[in-house]
């Protein structure tokens, strides 16, 4: 296991978004990267980048720990060291700097007058790896949880529309894949959600309410900056359940970590 150093400016660090797809984690990166001075990606995945780079910039690690026995057997001529021999490879400590100088690079190309505060990447499924990903030295989850009708509804309406040729969505094509997913995304926040560098949101409470949802995620950041609202308020607009006929809605609201969402979240109060 290559140690990744956890030396990170205090006022830049990694801040990853996670949720189901079609809950709202691009809407919130839209939100995000309205203020000058932050840069999040769109499904670069950087989780697979760390892990990626740590097979590369860890050669000394490696190279020292392959020769935990010994040396090699030297010629009368040769007055090395393992330690030499190896000064200048690249080690572990390197991994963060080179990520968010990729981050920061990009960002000047968009906004050379501000600083960088906060970088990171929007990916849905992080919420697959969230114990991989809470053990990233600095890392901050911002998750995002939107009802599981509309949520479903969304998937089924772009599967309709892959099919008339509209539409590339292909990742989740089947009812029960969709209500599974769902239900996946949100047993893994709430197993996490109480963790200091953890937020979980919900895309109602950023859609109707959103100056006090900026306002938490600006605590949970340590920043108090300023986005653009540019998310559609009206309401029909969000709970369009055209694509759910009652046998379906009713298999949805029967699942049991629906049922647990549901008492714990109230969506009416924004219809």
């Amino acid at each position: 296991m290559i140690s990744i150093s956890s030396d990170i400016d205090m006022n830049s660090f990694p801040l990853l978004i996670g949720g189901c797809p079609r809950s709202g984690t691009t809407a919130l990166l839209q939100v995000l990267n309205s203020n000058p001075s932050i840069y999040i990606s769109s499904e670069e995945n950087l989780l697979n980048l760390v892990q990626s780079f740590a097979k590369q910039l860890g050669t000394r690690e490696r190279r020292s720990k392959s020769l935990d026995n010994g040396m090699r057997a030297l010629s009368i001529r040769e007055t090395l060291s393992m330690d030499n021999i190896h000064s200048h490879n690249f080690t572990g400590t390197s991994l963060w700097t080179v990520i968010r100088y990729i981050y920061k690079w990009h960002h000047e190309q968009l906004h050379e007058e501000s600083s960088l505060l906060v970088w990171g990447d929007k990916y849905p499924n992080y919420f697959k790896e969230l114990d991989a990903l809470l053990r990233l030295p600095k890392v901050r989850y911002l998750h995002i949880t939107r009802n599981p009708l509309d949520v479903i509804n969304s998937m089924l309406r772009r599967t309709e529309m892959a099919k008339q040729g509209c539409d590339w969505w292909r990742a989740i094509t089947d009812f029960e894949t969709m209500l599974e997913t769902w239900a996946s995304a949100y047993r893994a926040v709430v197993a996490v959600e109480k963790q200091k560098n953890v937020l979980h949101l919900h895309y109602e409470e950023l859609v109707f309410d959103f100056e006090n949802t900026i306002s938490r995620i600006n605590c949970f950041i340590d920043a108090n900056l300023k986005y653009s609202n540019m998310l559609v308020s009206e309401p029909t607009k969000h709970f369009d359940r055209t694509f759910l006929d009652e046998k379906l809605t009713n298999c949805i609201l029967a699942h049991p970590v629906v049922i647990e969402y549901n008492k714990t979240f109230d969506t009416k109060k924004y219809l």
